[in-house]
């Protein structure tokens, strides 16, 4: 009897424990969030690089449209829900060079629109500086900057929902989109014997702790050495890279930008002898690519394909013009080599414009260089307009034609076209503005100036309700002949999103948990680092040295992060604790004995004070219950 009386008080206390956790326990969430819901954009950043060398003039041109302010309802009014907000502006300064000197000077940027402006502190003189700031919703606003220095937008309330920004030259044409920071960007470009013997990279560093970027040049004959180590740039500050030495007698270009520590914002520039333009950041690699934005005189267009895998490519390209598709190169596929950028010419389309659809059996980057003015201008693999697109900086100036290039590749699209004034003023040309797409097909349409505007004008793209996937590019041409003419600039329309959908949220278990720090450590890295803590309560500062870095003093996280199920780390067999042998463990002493009177203490694990223990039975950890179970054997 007393034998069994052991086994009878360890069931008959998990009885009461189950009960008492059954009783206790929270009850289940009421709230759901379902998935469709939207929340307004309530603050955005954007990074605009520094003028291109050679520039004499140019500034930031923005705009924010908050809903339905492209329909022509006040923007300037703001919801009682909702601030004004404003947008403020900041310079980024060169990185010091080597002997302590700045690579570029520093001067603040002066806004034409008399913009309020923001007292900030120098981080170099420790001095009061003034940035200046935007609240007017719905207008076009345009803010110089100084030609060596980039700029760092950010915007709140009202000025961050449907807010875009561009670097533009000195007549108010958008060159560049300002992009979001980030940690992995494309660029697909020229390479020196089509002209472009200057590249430059810069990289931008909004933030608040130093960026750690890596650089991959791939050219036609494949991966460079330049640029190998690691390059880093201070807060607040941006770093240029002539990439030009790497990339001497190649017929194409590709970058791709990492960072393993912060973000930045990138962007690059390209030219020559007879002028340079700007590469828009592509799309990320996809086996499925759309590229808008040939003009009709883009009939000598330079296609470039990067292969970022060690699988060859084989891509099929398809042209979308005014007449519908026409497959490019029908006998057979063009062969694109893994870990390299291979330039393609493609057929004459005429005088027609297009868009391209590239589809290939391994993930791919793409882009386009298109004659003109110069040594033309680039397009690349952009996402579909999603909710609005806006392109903020359009000239007025005589002489230069204004224009949408439009691409649907798989389903109608229909789109309504409005052209906001320096004033804020709302215009809806072309028949009340609504423009269709047929399937297949690419529609170049000219965007007239507002009346009487000498400023930069604002277009705003809005596909329909049941549109299928809308592709656009702004394009400008000079001279007569309207669309036909050289084309000047083309900027991929982007979306700018008044509003964002949240996902569907529940109950989960799941946690986001750091990947190990580079080069991996030992027994699971931070995972087994957090899986051995919780259970042994020991602290940070006293894990095992295999732990990597988190056990050298530091309880920071590692530096990625990925998702953790409740399942993550169970094995199949317990893991050896404390370099003990299983065999040898029992409940009181070593060697399997059983020790009259002896208590099985079950409780919080030791470690530091504060610090709550976890309870293999049930939920009795977050109530903090003390459970002890008696286990007397006579």
């Amino acid at each position: 009897m007393r034998r069994i009386a052991l086994p009878g008080a360890v069931l008959l206390a998990l009885l009461v424990v189950f009960l008492i956790g059954q009783v206790t326990q929270p009850a289940p969430a009421r709230t759901v969030v379902q998935g469709g819901q939207s929340a307004d954009v309530g603050s955005i950043a954007r990074s605009c690089p520094p003028l291109a060398a050679g520039t004499a003039a140019g500034g930031i041109t923005m705009i924010a449209l908050p809903p339905h302010a492209a329909d022509g309802a006040s923007a300037a009014a703001p919801a009682a829900a909702t601030s004004a907000g404003d947008a403020t502006f900041r310079a980024i300064v060169a990185a010091r060079v080597a002997g302590g000197g700045p690579a570029s000077g520093k001067a603040a940027p002066s806004g034409t629109a008399s913009p309020s402006g923001k007292p900030s502190a120098s981080a170099e003189t420790g001095t009061k500086t003034t940035e200046p700031s935007v609240s007017a919703p719905g207008m076009v606003e345009t803010l110089q900057v100084s030609g060596g220095d980039g700029a760092a937008v950010a915007a709140t309330g009202r000025m961050a929902e449907g807010f875009e920004a561009e670097q533009s030259d000195a007549s108010g044409t958008g060159l560049v989109s300002c992009t979001h920071p980030g940690s992995d960007m494309w660029f697909a470009g020229a390479g020196q014997s089509d002209g472009a013997t200057q590249t430059r990279l810069y990289l931008m560093n909004t933030g608040n702790v130093a960026a750690s970027v890596d650089v991959t040049i791939l050219t036609d004959t494949g991966q460079q050495n330049g640029l190998s180590n690691a390059i880093t740039v201070a807060p607040g500050q941006f770093v240029t890279e002539n990439v030009a030495p790497f990339m001497s007698g190649s017929q194409a270009l590709a970058l791709h930008v990492q960072t393993t520590a912060g973000q930045v914002a990138a962007s690059v520039w390209q030219g020559g002898a007879s002028g340079g333009a700007w590469l828009p950041q592509a799309a990320a690699p996809a086996t499925t690519l759309v590229i808008p934005g040939l003009t009709v005189a883009s009939s000598a267009a330079k296609l470039f394909v990067v292969v970022p895998g060690s699988t060859d490519a084989q891509v099929k390209v398809v042209a979308y013009t005014p007449a519908g598709a026409v497959p490019q190169f029908p006998s057979a596929p063009v062969d694109a080599s893994a870990g390299a950028a291979t330039p393609v010419s493609l057929n004459s389309l005429g005088a027609a414009a297009a868009g391209l659809r590239l589809t290939s059996n391994v993930p791919i980057v793409a882009g386009v260089l298109v004659p003109g003015t110069g040594m033309g201008a680039f397009t690349t693999a952009v996402p579909p307009v999603t909710e609005q697109g806006v392109v903020a900086g359009n000239p007025s100036a005589r002489g230069v034609t204004v224009g949408l290039l439009l691409t649907a590749p798989s389903a109608a699209a229909r789109a309504s076209i409005s052209v906001i004034g320096p004033d804020g003023t709302v215009t809806t040309p072309l028949g009340g503005g609504s423009v269709t797409i047929a399937a297949g097909h690419t529609l170049a349409v000219a965007v007239p100036r507002p009346a009487g505007a000498r400023e930069p004008f604002a277009i705003v793209v809005t596909p329909q309700a049941g549109s299928g996937p809308l592709y656009a590019v702004r394009a400008v041409t000079s001279g007569t002949g309207g669309l036909s003419a050289p084309v000047t600039s083309l900027l991929p329309v982007p979306s700018a999103l008044a509003s964002i959908n949240l996902p569907p949220a529940e109950n989960s278990y799941s946690a986001v948990m750091p990947l190990p720090p580079h080069g991996g450590s030992g027994s699971g890295g931070c995972a087994g680092c957090a899986r051995r803590r919780t259970r042994t309560g020991c602290p940070w500062r006293d894990l095992p040295g295999e732990y990597g870095r988190l056990a050298r003093g530091s309880a920071s996280w590692c530096d990625e992060a990925r998702f953790v199920g409740k399942h993550d780390g169970l094995d199949t067999v317990a893991e050896a604790e404390l370099g003990q042998y299983p065999p040898d463990v029992d409940l009181d002493r070593a060697f399997g004995e059983v020790q009259l009177g002896g208590d099985l203490a079950v409780g919080p694990p030791g470690g530091e004070l504060g610090e709550n223990g976890t309870f293999p039975v049930g939920e009795l950890a977050e109530r903090r219950v003390a459970v002890l179970l008696l286990a007397r054997v006579g």
